[in-house]
């Protein structure tokens, strides 16, 4: 451990009783860590400049690998729609590695005034363990949450060449100019695997949990799980597979993967097959490829209002299909197929998981990552009709049906938010969908019905379909509200 090194913040030494804190901490996750820093924090809100690391900040990995501040603004609104941040957080923070992998890492913030509890949040993508500092740590640590986070075990990517690189995935597809690049994702590596986010989530609450008894020197009452996208399908997966470790969770837009379908690998091709006779066509929404997304379960695209010349995600005509083609489509296809199915060679597009399925023995490794709705731990999704990525018809309602069947319904709520997208910044100023709303307020008043059903017993409202400009409601039922939304693109 470089302990000694770490017991500096912003050039001074560490007050005697937080280097007391910092060496019982120390000793008190010996075993499990390495690389182990612990420095004294006035605030562990993003307010405080030192919260949150600068990218390519880490020695020794190369560009792209290690971007917390990317991370942290990739799905969270623009300010001033950020987390409301009203007063400073005092503690700790602490970040390391677990022992047997230095790139496995993970960040953990405990507040001075702490109410007992730790949220742990899973981050979306392939991002590091400080993609939610917006989303998630701003909102609980002014609480007196303490709060943990991992990578999953995965640093994110470099850029790389195709021809020298077999992992190597294209950025986005033809015509777009981004298409001559191509980056290596770590998760593609044998070393990095998606079963592997759960057991590094799993250990990154028992150093948490570990790390509090020693700091406050009491145990911890409560512990819950915060997920977005690939973090909501680690939180789907823990509260059936680990209900031990955790008292309820959030699942924020998770991917649903299921070996008989739906899953990524059938979806995103489903998408990218019609998608350049789309691109030709225009972006003509009359166009038979328009209605062979939108049949591929996708809803309707929708124009920037106005486009804009900044918005590089769709230089064409400001459509949010080519933003995502851009940007998502493509390169998640390709990054899932060679982690699933290494020995596909193709293009995204041309991925035929059923024709696959069967010769490669896909249905085993999906069933390695599947989430089948035996959860044992309350559990609230929330999910946007406009979601582009991992459309609802395809994600949250599938999975909402496994836990019907599973038979653990009164379990779980499902939350439909009226235009809600994957991506919160794209109804603002870099890319002008105006037409999207914005899902944040909605998790943050999940988890806070979600801890008042845990701890005081008050039952959820019912699942429902939140209409734009509203906001959960206790009787749906009572004004009319069903339980999925009716369109996905309300005016």
């Amino acid at each position: 451990m470089r302990l000694a090194a770490a017991m500096l913040l912003a050039g001074f030494a560490l007050p005697a009783f937080a280097q007391d804190a910092c060496t019982s901490i120390a000793l008190a996750l010996l075993a499990e860590t390495q690389d182990l820093q612990c420095v004294s924090s006035p605030d562990l809100t993003t307010n405080n400049p030192n919260t949150t690391p600068q990218d390519n900040s880490r020695a020794g990995l190369p560009p792209s690998a290690f971007t917390p501040r990317t991370d942290a603004a990739a799905v969270s609104p623009d300010a001033p729609a950020r987390t409301p941040i009203s007063r400073a957080v005092p503690g700790l923070q602490l970040t390391g590695a677990m022992a047997d992998d230095a790139d496995a890492r993970w960040v953990l913030r405990l507040p001075e005034s702490w109410n007992g509890r730790i949220v742990v949040g899973v981050p979306g993508g392939l991002r590091s363990e400080f993609m939610g500092d917006y989303i998630f740590s701003d909102f609980v640590v002014q609480q007196g949450y303490a709060y943990a986070s991992t990578n999953k075990g995965t640093l994110n990517f470099y850029f790389t060449a195709p021809v020298a690189d077999p992992l190597a995935c294209r950025l986005s597809p033809p015509p777009a100019a981004t298409a001559a690049a191509y980056v290596h994702f770590y998760i593609t590596e044998a070393k990095d695997t998606i079963p592997e986010w759960f057991r590094r989530t799993r250990e990154v609450t028992e150093l948490a949990r570990a790390a509090a008894e020693a700091y406050y020197e009491r145990a911890t009452e409560r512990t819950y799980l915060f997920g977005i996208s690939n973090g909501g399908h680690v939180v789907r997966r823990l509260l059936a597979e680990s209900p031990q470790l955790y008292d309820g969770g959030i699942d924020w837009e998770g991917v649903y993967w299921s070996p008989a379908g739906p899953n990524i690998l059938i979806d995103l091709p489903a998408a990218l097959r019609p998608y350049r006779d789309y691109a030709l066509s225009g972006f003509n929404p009359a166009s038979p490829a328009h209605q062979a997304i939108v049949a591929a379960g996708y809803p309707p695209d929708i124009r920037a209002n106005p486009p804009t010349p900044a918005n590089t995600f769709s230089p064409v005509v400001g459509s949010l299909y080519e933003t995502h083609a851009n940007n998502y489509w493509d390169v998640t296809t390709c990054v899932f197929a060679k982690d699933l199915d290494p020995a596909y060679t193709g293009a995204p597009e041309d991925y035929d998981y059923a024709a696959r399925r069967k010769p490669f023995h896909l249905s085993a490794r999906l069933g390695n990552i599947s989430t089948d709705g035996d959860i044992a731990r309350p559990l609230l999704t929330i999910h946007g009709t406009m979601d582009t990525l991992l459309p609802i018809q395809r994600h949250a309602r599938p999975f909402r049906d496994a836990v019907v069947a599973a038979g653990k319904v009164e379990l779980h709520r499902l939350y439909e938010v009226q235009n809600g997208n994957h991506i919160e910044h794209y109804r603002q100023s870099c890319c002008n969908f105006t037409q999207l709303e914005f899902l944040q307020p909605h998790a943050h008043e999940a988890f806070r019905r979600l801890v008042a059903w845990v701890e005081s017993g008050v039952t959820p409202p019912g699942s429902q379909c939140i209409p734009r400009g509203s906001a959960i409601v206790d009787n749906p039922a009572a004004i009319g509200r069903p339980e999925h939304c009716p369109v996905l693109l309300a005016p």
